[in-house]
């Protein structure tokens, strides 16, 4: 009787130890949280990946910062403070410590919720961009353009550019890349992040069209059916280009789905055309 009784003693001292230890964690956790939203920048209200202290003491995601700084500059504004909107200076700190404590915050689980799934989101998208420079160091033409079309659209994390996207483009096409060939030629023709060349433009299209690119066939289809960017007007040689496009023939295929429905409408009207023609000449 004397030894159940010890027994059942010592578990109700288990239970109010563990209880008292759950309350221990669970206050932790709240005060972690708390202190969490002190990090978070004011900006894009998520935690940073590559924080900064700015001069008004506060914690910033360093590429939107420095964003809001120039916009500031740019329109002869002073620079105020994205928290308080307190004039203050332009310095900004790298907060490494910030970052390693964030890191550690959300691995073991303090922070979680929605502020931590958008960070680990956010950080596998920078993991993925970082991953595939260096791929690009190794002469990765797959990776040059990968970095072309995230720049393009802004993706991963990058910021729309397209003066990057050419850049990335255009590395591929020094290689003798087809896709790339095609991409950059299609951004010098049109002067899309970089100064317009048509001519230089059209010579890499050409080139790309000639090593069985569906992409580069389709552009010049179009131009030869519109007789523009300096190409004449040419039913025979747009019918030409634009059947390569869509019928499967071409080795390269990097052509999207929604210009390749347009390459097909516009080879169908030539088509009809053509063949109004022939029975008007069978009318005769």
């Amino acid at each position: 009787m004397a030894s159940a009784t010890r027994a059942g003693k010592r578990n109700r001292e288990l239970e109010e130890k563990l209880e008292q230890v759950q309350e221990r964690e669970k206050r932790l956790k709240t005060s972690a949280c708390a202190a969490a939203e002190h990090l978070v920048c004011a900006i894009t209200h998520e935690l940073p990946l590559d924080p900064v202290t700015a001069e008004d003491g506060f914690i910033y995601e360093e590429r939107d910062i420095k964003e809001w700084i120039r916009k500031k500059q740019a329109d002869g504004d002073a620079v105020t403070s994205p928290r308080t909107n307190a004039q203050m200076g332009t310095k900004l700190l790298p907060a490494v410590q910030v970052r390693n404590n964030i890191k550690d915050l959300v691995s073991n689980g303090v922070i979680d919720g929605e502020l931590a799934k958008q960070w680990k989101k956010s950080m596998d998208a920078k993991e993925k961009v970082e991953t595939t420079k260096k791929r690009v160091e190794h002469g990765d033409v797959d990776a040059m353009l990968d970095l072309g079309k995230w720049y393009r659209h802004g993706k991963f994390g990058l910021t729309k550019s397209d003066e990057e996207s050419y850049k990335w483009y255009k590395q591929a096409a020094d290689l003798k890349d087809t896709r790339g060939m095609a991409s950059a030629g299609w951004r010098l023709v049109k002067g899309v992040g970089v100064e317009k060349s048509g001519r230089h433009g059209l010579v890499l299209i050409s080139l790309a069209a000639e090593r069985g690119s569906d992409c580069a066939c389709a552009y010049l289809g179009s131009w030869y059916l519109r007789g523009k960017h300096g190409l004449p007007k040419d039913k025979e040689e747009a019918m030409r280009l634009l059947r390569r496009a869509t019928d499967g023939s071409c080795s390269v295929h990097h052509l999207n789905g929604e210009f390749k429905k347009k390459a097909k409408a516009m080879l169908q009207e030539l088509e009809t055309i053509d063949d109004e023609e022939n029975d008007a000449g069978d009318g005769e």
